[in-house]
């Protein structure tokens, strides 16, 4: 006997509601997984980024450290060429009064000057030693740090001189 009056159906297992949730379920974590890897991706961007910045800031850092290096050598060099060239203008203005002496004078002639870097080679004719040592020999003493002359009588009684003066330049000599 049936209790029923249609024919039985097979009932599916999955129905159109338990499908469409199914569908969205799975939608929602594929969703899920999307913006994981969208927040993954972005993460490396921006630690790559981070990374970037931070080898161009040590890169800016050494660079300014080598400028401030350059910058102190370059401020070192430039005292060095004042200091020598306030010694140059004395030695030049100093000098130049030595040179107005022997024209004031007129007794002593100069032949020769020759002019080094740290020396000056005068040669000339004087009437006496003792004009040479009182006139220009002085002067040249207080110019330079070692000052030499060597006399040679002529035959008309004057002398002839060749000095030579020499300034220290600061670099260890050994003198032996």
């Amino acid at each position: 006997m049936t209790y029923s009056f249609i024919k039985p159906r097979k009932k599916p297992i999955l129905t159109l509601f338990i499908k469409i949730w199914a569908a969205l379920f799975i939608f929602g974590i594929i969703f899920i997984f999307f913006m994981y890897f969208l927040y993954l991706t972005k993460i490396a961007f921006v630690s790559h980024s981070i990374k970037a910045q931070k080898e161009e800031v040590v890169k800016m850092q050494k660079e300014i450290k080598n400028n401030k290096n350059l910058y102190q050598l370059l401020l070192n060099k430039s005292k060095i060429a004042n200091n020598i060239k306030d010694q140059n203008e004395i030695a030049k203005k100093s000098l130049k009064n030595l040179f107005d002496i022997v024209v004031q004078t007129g007794s002593i002639t100069l032949e020769s000057v020759d002019q080094e870097k740290d020396s000056l080679q005068l040669i000339g004719v004087t009437p006496t030693m003792e004009m040479f040592s009182l006139l220009l020999e002085t002067p040249l003493k207080s110019i330079f740090d070692q000052s030499n002359t060597t006399y040679y009588r002529l035959s008309n009684g004057w002398y002839r001189f060749v000095s030579i003066s020499k300034k220290n330049t600061g670099g260890c000599c050994d003198e032996r």
